[in-house]
C-alpha cells in the first residue's frame, strides 16, 4: 500500500509539472502574441484601415502584380542604391535604350513619400522599419513649431551628409509645387502614420508627436494653417494660383493682393476622425474639415473638387494658372479622404467609374466647365488612389478594372531594375518611377 502510495503521488508530480509546463508555454506564446500591446503604453486609437477582400486580392496576383517583389525592387533601387536610408527618393529615372540615356534621380527627400512608406510598413506589421523612419522624420523634418517642413534636399539632411548619389541629380524633372517650408500636407501624412502606428502597436512618445501635429495644423481661433499664398491673376476674377510667396515678389515692382490658403486634398478626413474618436476635444476640428472638404466640389455636373480653400476668405480656389483646369490627382485625393469616412458624393463615384469604365484614362487635367479632359498627359498615380477608394467603397468591379488600366505601367521587361514596379512615361523614350506611383498602389494591394 505505502508503495502504491508513493507511486500514485509521483504520479500525479508529475502530471503537475507538466501542467505548469503548458500554462507557462500557453502564456509564453500570449506574450510573444500580445507583447506590442502588453509593454507599450499609451493611448491606442482605433485606426483600423479597410483592406482589399480576398476577391480583391486573387485579382493583384492575375493581373501579373507582385506586391512583394515591388516592395523589394522599390526599397532597392530608391533606398539602398541611392543611399538615402531610412529614407525613399521622390522619383527615379530609368536608364534608356542609348547609352546617352543615363539614369538620374531627385535631389530631394518628400515627407508625404515617407508618410506613405511608413503606413506600408506598419500594415505588413514592420514595426522595426516604421520606428526608424518615424524617427528620422521626427528628427530631420521638425519646423521648430510642432510642424513639418515639407521637403528636404539631399544635401541638407545630416545623416545623408557624403552619401553620394548613384546617379546624377535632374533638377528639370523635380516637381514645381514642392513646400520647402512648413507644409501642412506633409503634417496630415505623417499624422495618419503615427495614428496607425499607435493604433497598433501604442507608444507615449508618438502620441506626443501626434499633439503637436494636431497643435500646428489647427488652432480654433483661426481655423487650420494657410501654407500657400494665392495672388489673383490680373485677367480673371477667379483666384488662380499657389506660388512661392519670396520668389513671386523679387519679381514684382509692387506687391501684389494675396491670399493665404491650403490645398484642399492635404486634410485627411481619416486621421481626424481616428483622433477625435480617440479624444474628443478633437471632435470640432475633424466636424470643420470635413464641412470644408464637403462644400469644395466644383459641381454637381463636374464632380471633382477644388484645388485649394482660404480660411482667411472663407473661399475656395479651383485652378492655377490662366486655364479654368482641375488637377485629377489633387481631386481624387480629396475623394479617397471623403470616401474614407463614409461621405463621397455618389456622382464623384459615378464620374471615376466613367472614367475607368468607359473612357480607360485618368488624365492629369479637367475643364472646370465641360468636364473634358484638358491635357493628354495620362495620370498614373490616379490609377492607385482609385484603388483605394475602390477598397473603401467595396466596389470589386471597379478595383479590377481599375488593375487591368494600370497594368499598362507595370514594368514586365526581365532586364529592367524597375521590374514589377510602376512607371510614368517621360518625353518619348524614358520611363520614371516615383515613390507615389508605386506605395500608393501598393497600399490597396496588402491585406
Amino acid at each position: 500500500m505505502k508503495f502504491r502510495d508513493e507511486k500514485n503521488k509521483g504520479t500525479g508530480l508529475r502530471i503537475a509539472i507538466i501542467a505548469a509546463a503548458v500554462i507557462l508555454i500557453a502564456a509564453g506564446v500570449l506574450l510573444f502574441i500580445f507583447r506590442d500591446r502588453i509593454f507599450e503604453r499609451g493611448i491606442k486609437p482605433d485606426a483600423a484601415r479597410v483592406v482589399p477582400t480576398d476577391e480583391m486580392l486573387a485579382e493583384v496576383g492575375a493581373g501579373g502584380y507582385r506586391p512583394d517583389l515591388q516592395l523589394s525592387r522599390m526599397k532597392k533601387l530608391m533606398v539602398k542604391d541611392s543611399e538615402t536610408s531610412p529614407y525613399i527618393l521622390s522619383w527615379y529615372l530609368l536608364p534608356g535604350q542609348l547609352q546617352t540615356m543615363t539614369p538620374a534621380q531627385s535631389a530631394f527627400v518628400d515627407v508625404t513619400d515617407q508618410a506613405l512608406l511608413m503606413r506600408f510598413y506598419i500594415a505588413k506589421g514592420d514595426r522595426k522599419s516604421a520606428k526608424k523612419l518615424s524617427d528620422a522624420i521626427a528628427k530631420d523634418f521638425s519646423d521648430g513649431s510642432g510642424g513639418l517642413l515639407g521637403t528636404l534636399p539631399i544635401e541638407d539632411i545630416e545623416r545623408l551628409t557624403g552619401k553620394a548619389p548613384t546617379a546624377a541629380y535632374a533638377p528639370e524633372l523635380e516637381p514645381a509645387d514642392r513646400v520647402t517650408g512648413t507644409s501642412i500636407e506633409a503634417d496630415f501624412s505623417y499624422l495618419r502614420a503615427l495614428l496607425e502606428y499607435t493604433g497598433r502597436w501604442g507608444g507615449t512618445e508618438e502620441w506626443e508627436r501626434i499633439g503637436a501635429l494636431a497643435g500646428a495644423i489647427y488652432q480654433p481661433e483661426s481655423g487650420f494653417i494657410n501654407d500657400h499664398v494665392v495672388v489673383p491673376s490680373p485677367t480673371s476674377e477667379w483666384m488662380v494660383g499657389l506660388v512661392d510667396y519670396a520668389e513671386y515678389l523679387e519679381e514684382m515692382a509692387l506687391e501684389p493682393e494675396t491670399y493665404r490658403a491650403m490645398k484642399l486634398c492635404a486634410i485627411d478626413l481619416r486621421a481626424l476622425q481616428i483622433l477625435a474618436s480617440a479624444d474628443e476635444s478633437y471632435a470640432p476640428m475633424f466636424e470643420r474639415a470635413l464641412q470644408i472638404v464637403r462644400e469644395g466640389q466644383i459641381s454637381g455636373e463636374v464632380p471633382l473638387f477644388a484645388l485649394a480653400y482660404s480660411e482667411g476668405e472663407g473661399d475656395y480656389i479651383y485652378f492655377t494658372g490662366q486655364e479654368a483646369r482641375a488637377d485629377t490627382v489633387s481631386s481624387l485625393r480629396t475623394m479617397l479622404h471623403l470616401s474614407e469616412v463614409s461621405a463621397l458624393p455618389r456622382e464623384s463615384l459615378s464620374w471615376i467609374r466613367e472614367q475607368i469604365f468607359n473612357i480607360g484614362y485618368l488624365y492629369s487635367e479637367y475643364d472646370i466647365i465641360t468636364g473634358t479632359a484638358a491635357s493628354d498627359v495620362e495620370a498614373t498615380e490616379a490609377y492607385g488612389l482609385i484603388l483605394q477608394i475602390a477598397v473603401t467603397e467595396g466596389d470589386f468591379d471597379l478595383y479590377a478594372r481599375t488593375l487591368t488600366r494600370l497594368s499598362r505601367s507595370l514594368a514586365t521587361l526581365e532586364t529592367s531594375p524597375a521590374r514589377y514596379m510602376i512607371f510614368r512615361k517621360e518625353g518619348e523614350r524614358r520611363r520614371v518611377t516615383t515613390a507615389a506611383d508605386n506605395l500608393t498602389a501598393l497600399l490597396a494591394m496588402i491585406g
